[in-house]
Formats: structure tokens, C-alpha cells, sequence
């Protein structure tokens, strides 16, 4: 890259943080029914004006329900699937002041299924939590860094931006959690899971060419094999975690049993029906409360080699 091309990226960096501070410090201003108002109004906007999105969205439930639900249906299911995903994104700036009290204020006492959590928390080894983005997923992840029990990481993908990398990276953080970008070593993640730490996986976005192609909502889904293939390395159980909103902007946390996998000798078909029965776990969360989930991701962009002239977006 050029030194002019860098220069570049670094003021366009620099003003894109300069113009997210003030943004930030209104938005931890807001009260929780505010912000619930707020991101209903802007899902209305972003509705009406990014018809690209809400085609993708209509497309995902096409294939997710076909003719089950209506088109009013789907247009619903849609709107409230933006909402959620942009009051999701609001909460995650707004708990960057007084986290533990505001997390706390968010998720409160509604909890179901602890006692797989405290399960998996007592093995001899970490274990690995099957999440997706359902809910308001970063605020979960905190919440558990805040029950101080277990050594909590999560894989994520580093930004762009370094400024807002260091604001989204410390927010993350506040409650003890450490953060492992997609480029870290292998070892250092089975290092983790071997000092009895948990490790969180997102399961539900597509996962390029070169994936597993498992079933989800009855079609072949490009999804990636790395959970699957560390607990079937390791013996770490599985543990599916969920937020679910139950309204006004609040959340419930239901932790789902450990999946139970065993092992046939044929190392490749276990690790892909692994793969399979976490997604038919996130299929069956989603299907059950499907306002939560995000319906405009390009889930089933990557095909299989036999379907790659008949791209579905």
C-alpha cells in the first residue's frame, strides 16, 4: 500500500471516530425506554429507505418458511429483526458508562436453564458456547464476564478502524472478558479451554467457499467447522447460550443443554454432523422467536460446488 493511500485511511479513520464521539456521548445520555423508542423509528426509516436489505431479509425468510407465513408476515418479522439489531447496537454504546449497573438493568434476574452453565463450569476442562446473533449477543457475553466465575473469551473479527477497535475492544472487556481475534493461534485457544476458560463461537453467518454446507432451515448453509472441530480435539462440551428479548429493550438468558456428541472413529463426518446439530439448535431458537434473529445477513450466499451457478441474492 502507498503512503498516500495510508495517510488516507489513517484521516478517514480519524474522522469517522471524531464524528462517532459525539454520537456516543448523547446515546449514553438516553434513558432504556428511549432507546427502545429510538431504534423503532430508525428501523422504520431503514425499512422504507435500504430496499437491498429488506430484499435479502425477504429472501432469507422465503427459504426459512416459504409460503408458512405471509407476506405481511415476513414484512413484520423483518422490521422487528431491524429494530432489534439496531437497538442492539445502541445498548452496546450506551453500556459503556457504568457497565456492570446498565448490564445488569437490561438482563435482570430472568434466567433459564443456569444449571448447565454451572454444569459445564465444573468439568475438568473449558467448554466451548454456541451463540448467535439472536438478541443482543454482546451484552450476554458480559453479563457472563460479570458472574466472575469462569475465564470468558470470545472470537471476534478485529475492525478496520483502530479507534473504534479500542472503543468496542474496551466495552467488551469491562466485565474480565479477553477477546480472541480470528487470527489468533490455535494453540493459544486450546491453551484457554485447557485452563478450564469458555470460548464463544457465533454460528449463524455465512462461512465463505471453503466451509462445511449442513442444512439450515432446509437448505444447504455454508458454516464454519471450527467449533465442532474444537470440541471434537479437545472434549469440550458444547454449550448453546441465548439472549432473548422480552420486550422493552430486556433480555432473559436461556443456557440450553450441553450437546452430547459422541465420537464413531470417522473424524471428518463427526466433525460435519456436529456442525449440523449446532445449527439445528440455532434453527429451532430462531424459529421459535424469529424477531430476534438478523434476517438481512447473506446467510446462504456461499453454495455448494454444484449450486454455484444459481446464486440465491
Amino acid at each position: 500500500m502507498s503512503s498516500r493511500n495510508t495517510l488516507s485511511r489513517r484521516i478517514r479513520y480519524r474522522i469517522e471516530y471524531a464524528a462517532f464521539r459525539p454520537v456516543v456521548g448523547v446515546i449514553m445520555s438516553l434513558s432504556p425506554k428511549t432507546l427502545h423508542r429510538l431504534s423503532g423509528m430508525l428501523a422504520a426509516a431503514w425499512f422504507h429507505l435500504f430496499p437491498g436489505r429488506r430484499r435479502i431479509a425477504r429472501i432469507n425468510l422465503d427459504i426459512a418458511y416459504g409460503d408458512t407465513k405471509t407476506p405481511e408476515e415476513k414484512n413484520r418479522i423483518t422490521k422487528a429483526s431491524m429494530r432489534q439489531m439496531l437497538l442492539s447496537a445502541l445498548q452496546c454504546v450506551w453500556i459503556s458508562r457504568d457497565t456492570n449497573h446498565r448490564v445488569h438493568q437490561l438482563i435482570g434476574m430472568e434466567v433459564e436453564g443456569r444449571e448447565y452453565l454451572d454444569q459445564c463450569e465444573s468439568g475438568d476442562i473449558g467448554f466451548l458456547v454456541l451463540m448467535a446473533h439472536y438478541g443482543n449477543w454482546e451484552i450476554l457475553g458480559l453479563y457472563h464476564g460479570f458472574l466472575n466465575t469462569t475465564q470468558h473469551y470470545a472470537v471476534a473479527r478485529r475492525l478496520d478502524n483502530p479507534y473504534l477497535e479500542k472503543f468496542f475492544m474496551d466495552m467488551r472487556t469491562t466485565s474480565g472478558n479477553r477477546i480472541l481475534h480470528k487470527d489468533t493461534s490455535l494453540i493459544r485457544i486450546v491453551r484457554a479451554l485447557k485452563e478450564r476458560g469458555s470460548i464463544t463461537v457465533l454460528m449463524d453467518q455465512n462461512g465463505g467457499d471453503d466451509a462445511l454446507y449442513v442444512d439450515f432451515f432446509g437448505k444447504k448453509a455454508s458454516t464454519a467447522r471450527s467449533l465442532a472441530a474444537l470440541s471434537y480435539s479437545t472434549g469440550a462440551p458444547i454449550l448453546p447460550i441465548f439472549s432473548e428479548p422480552i420486550g422493552k429493550g430486556r433480555y432473559k438468558i436461556i443456557y440450553k443443554p450441553p450437546l452430547k456428541l459422541e465420537k464413531t472413529g470417522d473424524k471428518e463426518a463427526d466433525i460435519f454432523r456436529w456442525t449440523q446439530e449446532c445449527e439445528k439448535v440455532l434453527e429451532d431458537v430462531i424459529r421459535n422467536h424469529p424477531e430476534a434473529w438478523m434476517w438481512f445477513h447473506r446467510r446462504w450466499k456461499s453454495r455448494p460446488p454444484e449450486e454455484r451457478h444459481q446464486p440465491i441474492y
